[in-house]
């Protein structure tokens, strides 16, 4: 199986990887990642996976404020050329891969360093499946699913331009702690964070790298947040490389506010975060929202603007046609947000509301689905 390193793939792999040991214990599972991935979490998992290996796979730079002009601006130019340069090594690496380990089928969850891992198992006629969690498919994917065997994906598949005789909507696999959170699971959550049994909970999350807009709204409204509601903590995930500007940017609270907040630049209990909050704010990332809809939570979406294809703008789009989540403008304000928040805080049945129609998205089976789909057609190699 191939991802591209990031948090967004590595959750899905981890609960693909142990539904596939569960259904077929004696298959080898080989992952093949990009150089220089931040891969901490599979470090801590290893035990999911047979063998891993890095490959120095290039990179097409898009920004979604780039024009196909902005992808002429001499420094990205640059860098995509000498990624451009690192195609064809990439793909004799990986065809030695899939030789050595002869995999019965070659699992894509995108990112760049599928393309040259799927061009090598093309090669070789091992089967291809893909999966796109996204409402867009990334682009990887686009490619190789010109070749792809099947089509597994995280939404509806009239969201995807696929063959549909080859498309089957599993949708995303997400942490198997992840449950549907009762009141005794909530107040259990609470308790193993420390927070008072009738406190209020507000996790802020910009998913596995943060987000600096986030970071800075909240900052800049926690105050008034905390002093309009007496009974609130903030839970604020700020992503590893924010964490000390956060820190920092809180410093200038009250020590009675500050003794409110809890700041992680990461965590590993996400399911915890999220069973504990009464409500959540954080990006469209479609893994963040398959957690949400699971558990059951009412949140906030204030969708990324500037990745490549706008799929978290189109994702939110998916959640506010059937009223799952509020969706907050992309360039939202601080004014804004807070009366967002204060709203929903404020209003128990409009969460209640969200919540529901956000679980009624939830597809509960999504790993053993597509593990099934994965072996399907390993098996008939």
């Amino acid at each position: 199986m191939t991802g591209g390193g990031t948090g967004g793939h590595i959750t899905p792999l981890l609960s693909l990887a142990q539904e596939l040991k569960a259904q077929s214990p004696d298959c080898q599972i080989i992952y093949i990642g990009h150089k220089g991935d931040q891969f901490d979490t599979f470090q801590q998992s290893s035990h999911d996976f047979d063998f891993t290996a890095f490959i120095n796979a290039g990179k097409l730079r898009r920004y979604g404020t780039l024009r196909f002009s902005g992808l002429l601006h001499p420094d990205i130019f640059a860098k995509n050329f000498v990624d451009l340069m690192r195609l064809p090594g990439s793909i004799l690496v990986s065809l030695k891969l899939l030789r050595k380990f002869r995999p019965g089928a070659v699992f894509s969850k995108g990112g760049f360093v599928a393309l040259p891992v799927a061009l090598a198992a093309k090669l070789l006629h091992i089967p291809i499946i893909t999966h796109d969690s996204d409402t867009v498919p990334g682009l990887a994917n686009r490619i190789v699913g010109r070749w792809a065997k099947a089509h597994a994906t995280g939404m509806p598949v009239e969201y995807y331009p696929y063959p549909k005789s080859s498309t089957y909507y599993v949708g995303i696999p997400i942490d198997a702690r992840i449950k549907k959170v009762t009141p005794k699971l909530h107040k259990a959550a609470k308790a193993q964070l420390g927070l008072p049994a009738e406190s209020t909970a507000l996790l802020i999350s910009g998913g596995s790298s943060g987000s600096v807009q986030l970071n800075d709204l909240t900052t800049q409204i926690a105050a008034e947040l905390l002093e309009t509601n007496l009974s609130l903590y903030i839970l604020h995930l700020t992503g590893r490389r924010h964490e000390a500007a956060v820190k920092a940017a809180y410093k200038k609270l009250p020590a009675h506010d500050k003794e409110r907040i809890v700041i992680m630049g990461y965590s590993q209990d996400f399911h915890a975060l999220t069973a504990a909050a009464d409500l959540v704010v954080t990006r469209a990332g479609a893994t963040t929202i398959a957690e949400l809809a699971a558990a059951g939570k009412a949140a906030i979406i204030v969708p990324s603007p500037h990745l490549a294809g706008g799929h978290q703008l189109k994702n939110s789009q998916a959640l506010a046609d059937i009223d799952a989540a509020v969706i907050a403008p992309p360039n939202v304000q601080p004014d804004e947000l807070l009366a967002l928040i204060n709203g929903l805080l404020n209003d128990d049945g409009r969460r209640f509301e969200l919540a529901r129609n956000l679980f009624g998205t939830a597809k509960k089976n999504a790993s053993k689905d597509l593990a099934s789909l994965i072996l399907k057609f390993a098996t008939n190699r």
